[in-house]
Parts: C-alpha cells; sequence; structure tokens
C-alpha cells in the first residue's frame, strides 16, 4: 500500500491528501477540521495525518456546511458534536 492509504490494525486509513483530493477542497481545510476534532480520530504516519476511511461520510458533511455553505469550524463542532468512534 502507498502512503496515501494504509492498513492500520486491520482497518484502512486515507492520508489528508487523498481524503481532500477525493472531495475536491484544500489539505489545509481539513487539517484545521482535524485540529478542531471534526473528522475524527487519525493517526500520524512520519509526517502525515491518516483519517480513517469510514469517516468519510463525516468528511462529506464537514466539507458540504464549511465549505459549500459556510458554517464556520467552531459551529461544526457545536452543532455535529464529536464524529462516532
Amino acid at each position: 500500500m502507498s502512503e496515501d492509504r494504509q492498513s492500520i490494525g486491520g482497518e484502512l486509513f486515507l492520508s489528508l491528501r487523498t481524503v481532500a483530493e477525493t472531495f475536491h477542497v484544500e489539505v489545509l481545510v481539513l487539517e484545521q477540521a482535524y485540529e478542531h476534532g471534526l473528522l475524527g480520530e487519525g493517526v500520524q504516519r512520519e509526517a502525515v495525518i491518516m483519517l480513517r476511511a469510514v469517516q468519510l461520510d463525516r468528511v462529506a458533511t464537514v466539507v458540504r456546511l464549511h465549505v459549500e455553505l459556510g458554517v464556520d469550524l467552531e459551529t461544526l463542532e457545536w452543532v455535529l458534536g464529536p464524529p462516532e468512534a
């Protein structure tokens, strides 16, 4: 597997860059959402943040609300709450 996708503990993880490309957003947008705790628990491999593939629905929700509709990340934290494990 490439550095953009890895199996960790039998679960698929994707790099923020790969997820950003998938959703056609800047990596910085996802980094900020990740720092706000909106994208669930990830892992860091070297300098690369990896997200659980099962969180892609959550990423889609955050991208739609934040990027497309302009809802700020602090409001999303309040509205969405923490992601399910």
